[in-house]
């Protein structure tokens, strides 16, 4: 039985990865107008299925997809952009970030759980993508990489995809909630 539900978990969890990165590959080239310049994107909804991953099986199997699709997302980067910690920051630790809502497991039915869930993995990876720009933009720019990366270029996107996000996971939030338990027998708040 447990390793009938584990596999469950695992195939999910894939299937999931595999929805969010479909979803990010409409967005970057049907929907081009919303991307930033050096990666990211103002609709973020690929963060949807990743955060639901962490809500459902816990941290183990949300911060694996996190980084999972992590390395997907290498794939999609404007070439150049992906230096020393930029790699690890950006694409690796950023994505990642989103398997912090399996702090909380179970609670997706909660809005207030939903909500801070959601924003702290939003906000750990804001200060992780902030950070790698600041690394990247002090070596080359002749500007303030702190208050460009931080302000100007990282505010903007995390913040949409973060409240975007948010607001779907709301509305559907019991359904997703009735379609797990449905699949794994499992029971959630």
């Amino acid at each position: 039985m447990q390793k009938s539900l584990e596999l469950k978990k695992l195939t999910m969890s894939s299937a999931f990865v595999a929805i969010a990165f479909a979803i990010e590959l409409v967005i970057r080239f049907v929907l081009p107008m919303f991307n930033m310049p050096f990666g990211g994107n103002f609709i973020g909804l690929s963060m949807l299925p990743l955060v639901l991953i962490g809500y459902f099986y816990g941290l183990k199997y949300g911060i694996i997809s996190g980084f999972v699709y992590g390395v997907f997302e290498i794939i999609l980067a404007p070439s150049g952009y992906i230096v020393g910690w930029s790699f690890l920051l950006d694409y690796l630790l950023g994505f990642t970030a989103y398997g912090l809502t399996g702090f909380f497991m179970g609670k997706l039915g909660s809005i207030k759980w939903t909500i801070l869930g959601i924003g702290l993995a939003g906000f750990v990876r804001y200060l992780s993508v902030s950070l790698a720009g600041v690394i990247f933009w002090s070596t080359t720019a002749d500007f303030n990489a702190w208050v460009y990366s931080f302000i100007t270029y990282n505010l903007g996107y995390t913040f949409s995809t973060t409240v975007i996000t948010i607001l779907i996971a709301v509305l559907i939030r019991k359904r997703m909630v009735d379609l797990n338990a449905n699949y794994l027998g499992l029971k959630t708040a």
